[in-house]
């Protein structure tokens, strides 16, 4: 696609420019924005080699007092032919063009691995550690606007003086394991049970920690352009303070809040005839997840004890998906949580993928369809913290995707389109005077979302132009913001 709106340097946060392509997570939404960075069980990757493996990358930009740096290093090796691990490890952050603006992103994912011909398992550890600056952003828009500065550390910004900071913590375990029972004779020649009927009973765990902890001291800040005498010149003003709110303490904020969630899934997957069959696969299974959730409440520090929240809740899935030879592909999915805490969420999916050749060139048509009812984040509704209080009760979100796609490989081009309608769409907006007056707000309509988006890529001799561009509309900019062109 287009790729991300970013802060601005190497590490820091970032949100898709595609709106369909933005992460809907209902589980520590606050690190949604490191989404590019972070390894978690449906990403951390799994190497199968006949020889061992090694790669270090180390790259840095820029002067050295703005320097940005990307270092990676990872290690993978074969045991035996069906069995392997990996260590993969990513550390990218920058100095900063602005004034207090360092990010330090830190990443490391360990898997194991053993794929036999019945019994398979897939294990990990991931670790993901944030750390990250927060200036509060430009003090007025005149800083950019309407004036020069020599290096953009004298852009003054509104947090210097405050040094806050956001630290991001998360450990994750898992372990996915599943045994086949094929439904017809097995012989010496067959290496997997890929091509033959076979049903497989399978177990998954995962235990996912995160934590974010924001620091901060009381400062205030100078605006050069605060106001005008009767002249019309600019007057600076002085003591500007960045919070309105300091609930828990006058002078300084530690804000820790937590969130733990073991998650526990049984599974059976039937292969009717083979993977490649009009009815490929067939899939189901059951799972429970616990959350707890832990804040410092008012009155909590006469205790000096958090408090835990701790919620459950069941579910239910099923797919189903298959393939016409080399033709068509197709699968569609369900998923209920029939009671508990997120009790009445439901998501349904389905695609089609067609294929067909114009002179040995593949042409490929796609379609997807998407219905999901998710509750709010639990940070949603919950929150006490040093600058930000709420306690909401808020409706189920309910959100409708269509989309298609036109794609000819061998020529780089394709075709896109999506449209969506959400319904009681969960949003930050402002609650009140001022910058820091803000809030969950939830619409109580619906919003819709039309995306178009277009690839060609041209070679000129040595010279290749790469054109992406992507329009989009929003029926609420205050809801749902997005740009309408990018390129």
């Amino acid at each position: 696609g287009v790729g991300d709106a970013p802060i601005g340097a190497l590490g820091q946060g970032s949100v898709p420019l595609n709106y369909f392509e933005r992460p809907q997570w209902q589980d520590f939404s606050f690190a949604s924005p490191f989404h590019s960075y972070i390894y978690d069980m449906r990403n951390a990757p799994f190497y199968n080699g006949k020889r061992p493996f090694l790669q270090m990358t180390y790259i840095e930009s820029g002067q050295k007092r703005y320097r940005e740096t990307n270092f990676e290093i990872r290690h993978a090796q074969n045991i035996s032919p069906s069995t392997s691990f990996s260590i993969d490890y990513k550390s990218r952050g920058t100095r900063g063009l602005y004034e207090w603006s360092r990010t330090k992103n830190q990443n490391i994912a360990v898997t194991v691995a053993h794929t036999g011909k019945r019994y398979s398992v897939h294990a990990g550890y991931v670790n993901n550690h944030i750390e990250t600056q927060e200036n509060g952003g430009v003090v007025g828009e005149w800083a950019i606007r309407d004036t020069v500065f020599e290096m953009p550390s004298g852009v003054p910004m509104r947090l210097t003086n405050a040094k806050a900071e956001n630290i991001y913590r998360n450990h994750a375990f898992f372990l996915t394991q599943s045994y086949a029972i094929p439904l017809q004779r097995v012989t010496e020649n067959d290496f997997s049970l890929a091509d033959l009927s076979a049903v497989f009973i399978g177990h998954s765990i995962e235990y996912d920690i995160w934590s974010k902890t924001y620091t901060d001291i009381f400062g205030t800040y100078t605006d050069e352009r605060g106001s005008k005498d009767e002249n019309g010149n600019f007057v600076a003003t002085e003591g500007h303070e960045y919070y309105d709110n300091w609930f828990i303490h006058p002078d300084a904020s530690r804000d820790t809040l937590c969130e733990r969630r073991l998650s526990n899934r049984l599974f059976v997957q039937a292969q009717p005839w083979d993977r490649n069959g009009v009815i490929g696969t067939i899939d189901g299974g059951v799972g429970f997840d616990i959350h707890t959730y832990s804040q410092f409440a008012l009155g909590d520090y006469i205790t000096g004890k958090y408090r835990r929240t701790r919620k459950t809740s069941y579910f239910a899935y099923g797919s189903i998906a298959g393939k016409i030879k080399k033709y068509v592909d197709w699968d569609a999915n369900m998923k209920v949580y029939p009671s508990g805490y997120r009790g009445g969420d439901m998501s349904l999916g389905a695609h089609l993928a067609l294929k067909g050749y114009l002179r040995g060139h593949a042409l490929i048509l796609e379609g997807r369809f998407s219905n999901e009812k998710r509750s709010p984040g639990y940070w949603q509704e919950n929150l006490f913290s040093n600058h930000y209080v709420w306690s909401n009760s808020l409706a189920k979100e309910n959100e409708t995707r269509i989309e298609a796609s036109f794609r000819v490989p061998d020529y780089a081009l394709e075709l896109a389109a999506w449209q969506g309608v959400v319904k009681n769409k969960i949003y930050y907006g402002p609650v009140g005077p001022g910058d820091s007056n803000v809030g969950v707000l939830q619409h109580d309509g619906n919003v819709s979302l039309t995306s178009l988006y277009a690839r060609k890529d041209f070679r000129i001799g040595g010279l290749h132009l790469d054109n992406r561009v992507l329009l989009q509309w929003s029926t609420n900019q205050e809801v749902i913001p997005v740009p309408l062109v990018s390129a």
